[in-house]
């Protein structure tokens, strides 16, 4: 019989004491047990009627909750806010969280009833998981191989794919300045290959093409994110000279474009410091904030009108998206979003500088032209109930 005491009793009386206060009319069993197993090594955990059988079916994804990173983050939030409760027998998903618990997770922000694991917690309880269950979902996945789920490929179902490694590396063998960069996660383009090629079902994410969809023609779809407007912010009638970036800094996203501009920066301090470090660029007019989703808001209301979103090859572009709900004139590489007349793109830093002084010399009523036109092409990816439905016809 398990004891809990100090922190532990305290976060598992305030899981149970949060659930049972907010609960409608009826309380779950089945979640209050959920919620003591969460806290216990998978040996000790209390065995319910639906306890592991070959219906259950596994969910595997990077991060997930409070603790979000990026785009990925946000979208596998969405899908288990909205999709998950939709799925037959809800309750024989399970998330394996496939990383290290953050110190500041909080469980209370993932859906309530669902049952979750962070590898990093229990490695034998992943094992268990993976080896009991009929199939595994990937909903977002590293670009390395992971042995300990590798082995079970013959279970893999299906996979939504939100950036394509090979095309990732192609971009650094064509851009000789990206070769000096680094990226910030590990890369491994022809194991991804392999791993791809082992799922029933592959699912696209991007609004951009991709040489994905030519690489896996069968059995390959392409299911766009979507992006909900919250702010609709008008581009300022006063232009500032500061530039603004918020993303991740991967050697993609070109954050080195910033250098010698001033403005603002919000990512990961660890790899803006290793920028910096394995660099000549140390972006003297450039304040630094550490990437924490809580202040992401008061960041993008910071007295900047230009954004920097010129990522070659990029999927989706969330924080782009983003930006443009929050009233910025996004500079945007020239393969993205090709379908759009937009005038403010750049492909080289030489480009990117010439358009910052080229927005900055348009007049006001140019500047809302452009950014009208881009805004327009964005809403098309409004409607969250297409997005669900089809997920979900496409999903199994």
């Amino acid at each position: 019989m398990a004891i809990f005491r100090g922190k532990q009793r305290d976060e598992l009386k305030g899981s149970l004491m949060n659930y049972i206060i907010h609960c409608n009319e009826e309380i779950d069993t089945d979640v209050l047990v959920d919620k003591i197993n969460n806290s216990l090594p998978f040996k000790e955990q209390i065995k319910t009627s639906d306890s592991f059988t070959s219906s259950v079916n596994i969910l595997v994804t990077t991060g997930a909750g409070n603790t979000i990173q990026g785009g990925a983050d946000i979208w596998t939030n969405h899908f288990l806010k909205t999709i998950w409760p939709k799925l037959p027998k809800r309750k024989n998903w399970r998330l394996l969280i496939d990383s290290k618990r953050p110190v500041d997770f909080d469980s209370e922000s993932l859906p309530k009833g669902l049952v979750f694991h962070f590898h990093g917690d229990d490695p034998n309880k992943t094992d268990e998981w993976l080896k009991e269950c009929m199939g595994i979902y990937y909903l977002h996945s590293h670009y390395h191989k992971r042995e300990h789920i590798w082995k079970y490929e013959s279970k893999f179902k299906t996979i939504f794919v939100h950036a394509y490694p090979k095309e990732m590396q192609e971009v650094i063998n064509k851009v000789p300045e990206l070769k000096r960069l680094q990226f910030n996660t590990k890369v491994e383009p022809e194991f991804y290959n392999d791993f791809l090629q082992s799922f029933k079902k592959r699912i696209w994410i991007g609004n951009n093409p991709s040489s994905l969809l030519d690489d896996f023609p069968n059995y390959t779809y392409t299911i766009p994110n979507f992006y909900e407007f919250k702010y609709n912010k008008k581009p300022s009638k006063e232009l500032s000279n500061k530039i603004g970036f918020a993303s991740r800094i991967e050697s993609r996203k070109c954050v080195h474009w910033m250098h010698g501009h001033n403005g603002y920066i919000l990512s990961s301090k660890y790899d803006y410091q290793n920028l910096k470090d394995t660099s000549a660029y140390s972006f003297p007019n450039i304040k630094f904030y550490e990437w924490d989703m809580s202040i992401h808001d008061s960041f993008m209301k910071k007295d900047f009108d230009i954004f920097h979103g010129a990522y070659f090859k990029e999927p989706f572009g969330y924080s782009i998206f983003q930006a443009v709900d929050y009233g910025k004139i996004p500079i945007i590489h020239t393969d993205w979003a090709k379908k759009v007349d937009y005038k403010y793109r750049a492909s080289t830093k030489n480009e990117f500088d010439k358009v910052v002084k080229k927005i900055q010399s348009d007049n006001e009523k140019t500047r809302f032209v452009e950014f009208a036109k881009l805004k327009t092409y964005m809403k098309t990816f409004q409607d969250k109930e297409v997005w669900t439905n089809k997920i979900l016809e496409k999903f199994f």
